[in-house]
């Protein structure tokens, strides 16, 4: 028996009845409104069911022999019946070395087939998983990893010393634990396995699901060091159905991402719940993902924006059959209206499908694969309409009332998805809230018919005495001009700075894009400076570091705003 189903929020088909109802006041939207309260759509849990850790230990007994999940680096194939075989095994070592409820779980390495191993034997003991991102520097480590005081770290060739260090460094009893095969040819890692399985186990069962920490995921860190957030089992839970509503049926995914970004965590489990295959591929070049597209037949891909630009620009989207590939989600930050139409342009076949989540929140709003052709095409631009259980609204930051479609104020969220809090940081948690709703920092709007727009966050807004505007704006102009690869735009009260990237080869003139720009946009919106770069500072997952440039740039340190002549002076143009 498959558990693989289609999800339509107008007429939901969840699996094996997890939820009995749906509500959503969505549907008035389609006739168009001239007010919005708030947004908000439903669906209500039918079953206690014990914890990520009792779901998945029942549900990989559905069709054993199914693959689970593909490793391109070691060509290693596992099923689901080896992948629940081979995590009860961990799951009885880690016990015995002393892994108990609520223990903390490390895991910093770079993607493979054993980091589920290790998820599925944590969440079958009922300990949490922090996933840290293995490219992130030694400090970032260090300050995550001393506040974590994990039981365990599972780590790799490249992060096993930096770890090691830490722990010895603040007199922390984890032990680290290598995936990486070791000088006489047996990993650290596969020496945990050696227990037979014990047919009496069976996980530990979770009463409270909806306030009890699964996983503890580090935000971005595009402004600091990363912030970790508590994330209950029906947080994960809601964002694997959210996930399925996207894209309809799967069969496999293919994700660029790390392990510590947030979705990669809710693909695998979206893989764990489902009958799909999650494909595992070596760190990302052109020709290495067109190939992976083309060999394993892949139909859903997850990556970031810049990533798949170069992956569908590149001579090798030409060199391989990518006809198999449906859809392709990326996210909206750093993502401009360029950035969609080129894409399009290169893959016509392909959906391209926007989604807006942040850690704290989950997924907030997507673009879903069944509205594509009749409604995204015409509004390139959205994030989407609001995802399952959730409540979002556009606040005026003057006069904290609700704004009205197409009126840009600060995105507001409650809902499901929303964190149990940050990490031993109740301070910082009760900062971000208000009245139950947390506020995430960005601007956006609802049109008339409930779809949502993010423009981007206050502090990466360009303020002057009197007016302000969005570098978004400009970057857009900079882009059209045919020597320009990329481009990102930061400034303060004094001044507005592009750097911009050209194309290898190509002919770069700065007063050739002055004039450019200068034929575009109004005077007050030209830059002060245009600076040559060959690279911007950026995440792991591809976001701009925006504070970084202007920190180096402007010697400003930036705090976080909510100014309202921001959004005044956004709506206006809007006008």
């Amino acid at each position: 028996m498959s558990r693989r189903t289609t999800v339509s929020s107008d007429s939901p088909m969840f699996p094996e009845g997890i939820f009995h109802s749906i509500t959503s006041n969505t549907k008035n939207l389609r006739m168009g409104i001239s007010s919005i309260s708030s947004i908000h759509r439903t669906i209500s849990m039918s079953r206690v069911y014990g914890g990520l850790g009792v779901l998945y230990y029942g549900g990989l007994e559905i069709d054993l022999d199914k693959i689970l999940q593909v490793d391109i680096n070691t060509s290693r194939t596992e099923s689901r019946g080896t992948v629940k075989a081979r995590s009860i095994k961990l799951a009885l070592e880690m016990s015995a070395r002393g892994v108990m409820e609520k223990d903390i779980i490390v895991i910093c390495s770079q993607n493979n087939v054993d980091e589920t191993i290790v998820i599925l034997a944590s969440l079958f003991l009922g300990a949490i998983v922090a996933p840290l991102d293995p490219e992130g520097s030694y400090k970032e480590k260090e300050f995550l990893i001393k506040q974590l005081k994990p039981k365990m770290c599972f780590v790799d060739s490249r992060t096993v010393t930096y770890v090691q260090r830490i722990l010895h460094k603040y007199k922390l009893r984890g032990t680290a634990i290598n995936f990486s095969v070791e000088s006489g040819g047996i990993s650290e890692f596969s020496k945990l396995l050696h227990h037979k399985e014990d047919e009496k186990f069976r996980p530990v069962h979770i009463s409270d699901t909806k306030r009890t920490v699964a996983f503890v995921l580090p935000t971005q860190g595009t402004t600091d060091f990363p912030k970790l957030v508590c994330i209950s089992h029906d947080n994960i839970r809601l964002q694997c159905l959210i996930f399925y509503e996207i894209f309809q049926d799967l069969t496999n995914v293919l994700s660029f991402f790390p392990l510590s970004w947030y979705f990669h965590i809710v693909t695998i489990c979206v893989c764990l719940e489902f009958v799909v295959t999650l494909i595992i591929p070596r760190p990302f070049n052109e020709r290495n993902g067109c190939k992976i597209i083309q060999d394993f037949n892949v139909e859903c891909l997850i990556i970031g924006t810049d990533y798949a630009i170069r992956l569908f620009h590149s001579s090798a989207s030409k060199d391989f059959n990518l006809n198999c590939l449906k859809s392709v989600l990326i996210g909206l930050n750093n993502t401009l209206k360029h950035d969609i139409f080129s894409l399009r342009q290169s893959m016509p076949k392909v959906m391209f499908l926007s989604s807006y989540f942040l850690v704290e929140t989950g997924c907030i709003a997507a673009t879903k694969s069944k509205d594509y052709n009749s409604i995204i095409l015409e509004r390139p631009m959205t994030a989407g309409t609001i995802t399952l259980n959730c409540k979002v609204k556009i606040i005026d930051v003057k006069t904290k009332e609700i704004c009205p479609p197409r009126k840009y104020g600060e995105i507001y969220y409650t809902g499901d998805g929303l964190m149990l809090g940050y990490f031993k940081d109740p301070e910082k948690t009760l900062e971000v809230r208000e009245k139950g709703y947390f506020r995430t920092g960005d601007i956006g709007m609802f049109d008339e018919f409930g779809w949502l727009y993010v423009l981007g966050r206050f502090e990466d807004m360009i303020e002057f005495d009197e007016w302000s505007l969005s570098p978004m704006d400009i970057e857009e102009v900079i882009l059209r001009h045919p020597t320009v690869k990329d481009a990102v735009v930061v400034g303060n009260a004094k001044e507005v700075v592009a750097l911009v990237k050209k194309y290898p080869d190509a002919k770069f003139e700065e007063s050739d894009l002055t004039r450019h720009i200068g034929e575009s946009l109004p005077s007050k919106y030209w830059p002060s400076r245009i600076i040559l770069q060959e690279h911007f500072p950026r995440t792991t997952v591809g976001s701009v570091r925006r504070k970084k440039i202007r920190e180096d740039l402007l010697q400003i340190t930036v705090r976080y705003s909510s100014s309202m002549s921001i959004i005044s002076e956004i709506n206006r143009l809007q006008q």
